[in-house]
């Protein structure tokens, strides 16, 4: 499948539409006087984008899973650097479970931080998240739970080791931007991107680009595949939606795959294979599951979702 951006699953563990033909019922979208737009929202325009800081990728890591024994390892320095700017290095270092806690330990230097997310450390990278600020930023990555990555920014202030955001997700530093991988469970369990900037991680987008997006050559040698894993979604009822804003429905028996959601996951952008790009819009129930569609159970609309852990 087409990687949005180049090399990044490669990269987190360390650190559109595609027109074609395929064995499909029809596919077209039909316009419906039923569906309205309170059920389906007109969704809000793209913000303007504004110049990113400059930055510069990562010129220190710390991989803890390519340490020798790293099995045995709870405690190390990583590296040392002048995360300040003030001419002197001082060691960065960190410790697993302190106190007992079900926590990471980063030190700089006499200054600490424990992180909550989890004990189980992956990498630490350092980079200039913008060169105008007076210090560089300490990226720490926790996996929290089956391969469910976070990725926690550090930076001095005052003398201090501070927390900064928290982004839930891996990271990777491509096209001279940092990226992360994001979840999405609406329309089942899937991952997007979009780059990030500046020292408070400001996102340069609201929508994330999914990670994977069948090519057209894979739509007619790997369709009853992408069908099975959940990448090719069959519907099994007529999918409220819109297409250039206007209400429609994507019909019973049809195939889509999804090209963008945006990041509170009220809408998706899905393309059939005859190229009819579409949203379908969700809301979720007063308990926050499930994901609904025109006030139904998404999982009514297709008989595929896939969900991981």
């Amino acid at each position: 499948m087409k990687r949005v951006v180049p090399l990044l699953l490669s990269l987190l563990l360390l650190a559109g539409c595609a027109g074609a033909a395929g064995p499909v019922a029809s596919a077209a979208v039909r316009a419906t006087p039923e569906i309205t737009p309170e059920s389906t929202p007109e969704t809000t325009s793209e913000p303007v984008a504004t110049p990113a800081p400059r930055a510069l990728g990562p010129f220190l890591y710390y991989c803890f899973y390519d340490q020798p024994e790293w099995g045995k390892v709870t405690s190390a320095v990583m590296f040392s650097v002048d995360l300040d700017q003030d001419g002197a290095e001082e060691p960065v270092s960190f410790a697993l479970r302190p106190e007992d806690a079900f926590a990471t330990a980063v030190a700089w230097g006499d200054s600490a931080v424990v992180l909550e997310e989890g004990d189980e450390f992956v990498s630490a990278a350092v980079l200039d998240l913008d060169t105008a600020s007076p210090f560089y930023n300490l990226l720490v990555v926790i996996d929290s739970g089956s391969d469910s990555y976070v990725t926690v920014e550090l930076h001095p202030e005052n003398g201090q080791l501070r927390k900064g955001a928290v982004i839930d997700g891996g990271w990777a530093w491509a096209e001279d931007a940092l990226w992360f991988e994001e979840r999405t469970d609406f329309l089942g369990t899937a991952f997007g991107v979009r780059s990030y900037s500046g020292d408070d991680l400001v996102p340069d987008s609201e929508w994330l680009e999914m990670s994977d997006v069948p090519t057209a050559e894979e739509l007619e040698t790997r369709w009853e595949s992408m069908v099975d894993v959940g990448v090719l979604l069959h519907t099994v009822l007529p999918v409220p939606c819109t297409v250039d804003g206007a209400p429609g429905l994507i019909p019973a028996d049809s195939y889509i795959y999804r090209l963008r959601f945006r990041a509170d996951d009220d809408l998706t952008e899905v393309c059939l294979p005859d190229g009819t790009v579409a949203r379908i819009a969700c809301a979720e129930d007063e308990d926050g599951w499930p994901y609904m569609i025109d006030g139904r159970d998404m999982s009514e609309y297709f008989d595929n979702l896939f969900f991981a852990d």
